[in-house]
């Protein structure tokens, strides 16, 4: 058997031919051996390397290959050179080794030993990463070197893989309880909501540009956590492009996406060879991360395996928790060492542990204000680039916010704020400003509004972050007495030692109302009411205003235009174009009457290129936890069946809609309905003929979204409400303070009027 060493790529070409014949025959076999993967690498890594692969031959068939290339380190002020295999250095690769022919392996691998060897001046020591600990090779080369005297280290690396079962549901027996329920709602939600059948790249034509996606959303998912992700090289998305070419030419590539209205949500990038398929990369848009985008296509995808047949799925290197409880198993590769010499392996095994420990030892006097330092300004990176994701810039102060947010701080910590808070609930603002100071004749309320309440940060739907209304609620708590509709209705304004209360409001019954803002209220014995549109509640389905923004979240359209219908028209190029453009549209839908509203509808629907009908499961309360809530001190109001703008509805519409919204909640919780929420909330948005329908249908009260607050004597159906969205508790009381003295109408006009839904 005769060893032949090839110094170049073009002296391996030769070989392509035998190569994958003899790979595929060998207990070594994988994707990451073969010719293609092997070539597209060194293209695009292999540089000016050199090569050192090893061929065993006897006579004109080949044995068995040591697929190496010499990689110089520098250690210690001197350069080294390392033997690796072709793969290893750039992670990408994984079960690296070499491979012979069945029953051959022992004469290969003891041919390349000897020749090692002898040519032990072109390299100093070999170093195999990944490779299977069970590998006949690796161990024959091992024992070898052992003889021979070398030095030797091992270190093991864990993998997860998963063998496929027979069947779906044996695979779904398997799983954990909770995992379980997690997988099947995730395929209900893509069969029921998205709608959507995961798409397979299976033509050159669209390899490129499915790329850049999976590229994008890799770096955008990594970027919310204050990571680059891989793909930031140009070597590696070159390599990607050049073996996913092969790789589609032999039938290997495995690369599917999901997407919704043509807007591209999740892309899982794998190989499917030797009946095994082998998961590289996932990408999903963090915009779409509450509809879980990429497990939903690793769940069917992971079904679509088992239903093909293959025998196992494979997670490659790293073992996490999000990999377990798919029901994976460990397997190990390793990490081995080989050095003949003395000083090579003192550089190769001592030198990295000997840094390390200083690593650690440094680590260990470094205070802990340094550190807590540094994870502050990593947090602060994450969220500077979720919001630039999101297509918002961060704007530089003004004079005025300064201003504001000097006050604030003054308010929030020193007793300024004590003293304002006790002068605004006892005194309103005369015609002559401060110096006109009049004491508070009547108790007076103040209504807050909210709708959503989450941690979601979608700039499409706004929600009050669960923290911020945690501390606003008890900042509430701690200095008002807390009023019910109840006791507004009955003219009864609780007062705590002055003349203000507090209420607190939902809008149109979000399960997020349930999920975060109930736990809170109950917890500090805080009484709220829920305005439930009805046909939203029934029906689990978005109200249509908020389909609206969902069709402007997801169109994939440069610009927009419904200026043949008089409708509003703008560029869609980033997110907070769309948001305006979205906002912008709901506005002139308003304005419509109801058929002219149906229509304004399609014409939006179909200038952004996507369906009608647009769902986000369980974004709406479900009637189960609306009544846990209403047991528990929550009330429920009526806010109409299908969420219209009133003012523009036939008597016997409203009737419909006031009257209908009224019976279903009476009926579906057998407790009397008291409260009403008019849509929109403006007066231009009721009118006259609603308020009276209001009245007859046996409403005690009706809530508007006119910004403002409420005295004894005030018109109980049209109650004035405002919404303070600040995150600075300073800021909140300030601002709380000058509105109940009388100081200021609305806090920003245009977010009142987006807002109010």
């Amino acid at each position: 058997m005769r060893v032949v060493r090839y110094r170049a790529w073009e002296e391996l070409q030769p070989l392509a031919a035998r190569w994958n014949e003899l790979l595929s025959a060998s207990s070594s076999d994988t994707l990451f051996l073969t010719w293609e993967w092997c070539e597209a690498w060194w293209k695009n890594y292999g540089a000016a390397r050199p090569l050192f692969v090893l061929a065993a031959w006897e006579e004109d068939r080949l044995i068995g290959v040591a697929p190496f290339y010499v990689d110089e380190v520098q250690r210690w002020g001197t350069n080294w050179k390392c033997l690796r295999i072709i793969g290893d250095g750039s992670n990408d690769s994984d079960y690296l080794d070499c491979f012979a022919a069945p029953g051959r392996e022992a004469e290969a691998m003891h041919a390349f030993m000897d020749y090692l060897q002898a040519e032990s001046a072109d390299w100093d020591w070999l170093e195999t990463s990944g490779t299977p600990a069970d590998s006949v090779c690796l161990n024959l080369m091992t024992s070898a070197a052992r003889e021979r005297g070398w030095h030797f280290a091992s270190e093991s690396i864990p993998c997860t893989t998963l063998p496929l079962p027979a069947s779906w549901e044996g695979f779904l027996a398997g799983l954990r309880p909770r995992f379980r329920t997690k997988v099947r709602s995730c395929l209900a939600e893509l069969e029921q909501q998205i709608r959507s059948v995961p798409r397979e790249c299976t033509s050159e034509a669209e390899l490129d540009s499915w790329l850049g996606e999976l590229f994008d959303l890799h770096a955008r998912r990594w970027n919310t956590k204050g990571q680059s992700g891989v793909f930031g090289a140009a070597a590696k998305r070159s390599f990607y492009g050049d073996v996913s070419r092969s790789a589609l030419k032999r039938g290997w590539l495995a690369f599917h996406r999901l997407d919704w209205a043509g807007r591209p949500l999740a892309l899982q990038y794998g190989f499917r060879y030797a009946n095994r398929f082998y998961l590289l990369q996932e990408g999903y848009d963090p915009a779409f991360e509450t509809v879980r985008p990429g497990m939903a296509l690793r769940t069917w995808l992971m079904r679509h395996w088992i239903q093909a047949g293959l025998a196992e799925y494979d997670f490659l290197a790293g073992v996490t928790p999000a990999k377990m409880e798919w029901g994976s198993r460990e397997k190990m590769s390793v990490r081995v060492v080989l050095a003949p010499s003395s000083s090579a392996a003192w550089v190769c095994l001592k030198g990295p542990q000997l840094r390390r420990s200083l690593k650690d030892r440094i680590r260990n006097v470094v205070p802990e204000a340094l550190l807590s330092a540094r994870e502050h300004l990593r947090d602060r990176k994450r969220e500077q680039i979720s919001s630039n994701e999101a297509g918002f810039s961060a704007t530089p102060p003004t004079v005025k916010g300064l201003v504001l947010r000097t006050a604030a701080c003054a308010y929030r910590n020193t007793p300024l704020g004590s003293a304002a808070r006790h002068i605004a609930s006892r005194y309103t603002l005369g015609a002559q400003g401060f110096m006109g100071l009049q004491r508070r004749a009547m108790p007076a309320c103040q209504i807050f509004v909210y709708h959503r309440v989450n941690d979601d940060r979608d700039p499409f739907f706004y929600a009050t972050p669960v923290a911020e209304f945690e501390r606003q609620m008890e900042y509430l708590a701690r200095n008002f007495r807390m009023a019910s509709l109840d006791d507004l209705a009955g003219g009864s304004f609780p007062v705590n030692g002055h003349k203000c209360c507090v209420a607190v409001t939902f809008d149109d019954g979000y399960r997020d109302n349930f999920t975060y803002a109930f736990p809170i209220l109950k917890k500090l014995g805080i009484p709220a009411t829920v305005f439930l549109a009805t046909g939203c509640i029934e029906s689990g389905e978005l109200p249509w205003y908020d389909q609206v923004r969902l069709a402007f979240k997801l169109t994939m359209r440069p610009r927009f235009s419904l200026e043949s219908v008089g409708g509003p028209s703008a560029s869609l190029e980033t997110a907070s174009r769309r948001v305006e453009a979205s906002e912008r549209t709901l506005a002139w839908l308003r304005g419509l009457d109801e058929s002219g509203r149906s229509r304004g509808l399609t014409h939006v629907f179909c200038e952004l290129g996507v369906p009608a009908g647009l769902n986000l499961r369980n974004t709406m309360l479900r009637w189960e936890d609306i009544r846990l809530m209403a047991k528990q001190g929550i009330a429920f109001g009526a806010h109409t069946v299908t969420h219209p703008v009133l003012a523009g509805l036939s008597l016997e519409r409203l009737q419909e809609e006031i009257g209908g919204s009224k019976r279903t909640v009476e009926a579906r919780l057998q407790l009397p309905v008291r409260h009403f929420a008019y849509p929109f909330g403006k007066h231009a948005d009721f009118g006259p003929h609603a308020k009276r329908v209001v009245q007859e249908a046996g409403f005690q009260t009706a809530a508007t979204t006119v910004f403002g607050i409420n005295g004894q004597g005030d018109d109980r159906f049209e109650l004035k409400r405002l919404g303070l969205w600040e995150r600075d508790m300073g800021l909140f009381g300030l601002r709380l303070d000058w509105y109940r003295m009388g100081g200021g109408s609305t806090p920003d006009e245009s977010k009142q009027e987006v807002r109010a839904q």
